[in-house]
C-alpha cells in the first residue's frame, strides 16, 4: 500500500470520526433531555463533551499504567504524553474550530503547566487516598483550569 492511501486512509478516518462527534454533540445540544442544553453555549458544552470523551481516554490510560505497575506519577507522565496528541486534536477542531498546527506549542505549554499542578495535588492526595480516586478527584478541576487557559490564550 503506498503512503498516499494510507494518508487517505487516515485522512477519511479522522473525518468520519470527527463527524460522528459532531452527530453526536448536536443531538445532545438540540434534542437530549428535552432540549434543555439549548440554552448553554455551545462552545462551553462542546468543551464539556469533547473534555468527557479526553478524560475517559486519559483516565483509561492512566489506569493501564497503574495496573501494569507503574509509580502514579509516572503513570500520569505517560498519559499526558499520549492524552496531549489525542485532545490537540479533538479540542481544537471540535470545540475551538481550529485545525491550525502552529498553536500545538501554546497547547502543549498549557498541558505542561496542568500537568504540574496536577502531578503536585496527586503527590498529596496520595498520601491519604488510593492512587485511582486521588486522580479522579482531580479531574474537573484540572478540566476547569484547562478550559480557562485553552479559550483565552491558545485559541483566542
Amino acid at each position: 500500500m503506498s503512503v498516499n492511501k494510507i494518508k487517505e486512509i487516515k485522512s477519511t478516518a479522522c473525518k468520519k470520526f470527527t463527524a460522528v462527534l459532531s452527530a453526536c454533540f448536536n443531538y445532545i445540544h438540540k434534542e437530549f433531555f428535552w432540549g434543555v442544553f439549548k440554552k448553554i453555549d455551545e462552545k462551553f458544552l462542546k468543551f464539556i463533551f469533547v473534555g468527557i470523551l479526553n478524560t475517559a481516554f486519559s483516565y483509561f490510560l492512566y489506569a493501564v499504567f497503574i495496573f501494569i505497575g507503574l509509580m502514579p506519577n509516572i503513570a500520569l507522565f505517560f498519559q499526558y504524553i499520549l492524552g496531549i496528541i489525542w485532545n490537540f486534536k479533538t479540542t481544537g477542531t471540535i470545540v475551538f474550530k481550529n485545525n491550525n498546527n502552529k498553536l500545538f506549542i501554546k497547547f502543549l505549554l498549557s498541558y505542561i503547566f496542568t500537568f504540574i499542578i496536577n502531578s503536585v495535588f496527586l503527590y498529596i492526595l496520595t498520601e491519604f487516598l488510593n492512587d485511582y480516586l486521588s486522580q479522579a478527584l482531580l479531574i474537573l478541576p484540572v478540566a476547569m483550569i484547562s478550559f480557562i487557559i485553552m479559550k483565552y490564550w491558545v485559541f483566542k
